[in-house]
């Protein structure tokens, strides 16, 4: 397997990092300040799903100053590089991986037959639903996507 734990990237008050084939992201201000730990501050999200938010926000706000638009386009140039660290690190679905992740973890979950994602390719294509939130709130968000049905 591939190397565990990737480059941290800062974006905002959040710091990503690919880490055993998912990006794990946590929220350090709010994580420095909690008394609990860092467990609820923190998200393991597939590569793919990570990257699908923060294209999300960047399209989200298409009209932005210049060292904004800077700021958007290196988080976006940043994700590409952890996920790609990240797919490199292994399917996290794969079984060699699950052991990996099973000797290395202190809580375990399971995934019920409802909670496995949708198949890629299926349905209309879709664009991003405009958002009032921060572009960086939309990382810990899942994008707001809408059916999309422009006539071109």
């Amino acid at each position: 397997m591939a190397k565990q734990e990737g480059r941290h990237y800062r974006f905002e008050k959040y710091e990503f990092f690919a880490e055993r084939g998912m990006i794990t992201l946590i929220d350090v201000e709010a994580a420095g300040d909690s008394a609990s730990g860092v467990d609820d501050k923190m998200w393991r999200i597939p590569p793919g799903k990570f990257l699908k938010r923060v294209i999300a926000a960047r399209m989200a706000y298409p009209d932005l100053h210049a060292d904004k638009a800077k700021e958007l386009r290196d988080l976006l140039e940043n994700a590409a590089a952890a996920c790609k660290l990240a797919k490199a690190q292994g399917d996290p679905t794969d079984p060699s991986v699950i052991d990996d992740v099973v000797r290395h973890q202190r809580k375990r979950h399971i995934v019920l037959p409802h909670e496995l994602p949708a198949m890629p390719g299926l349905g209309p294509k879709m664009k991003v639903k405009a958002h009032g939130s921060t572009a960086g709130e939309m990382l810990t968000n899942d994008a707001t996507v809408i059916p999309d049905f422009t006539i071109n």
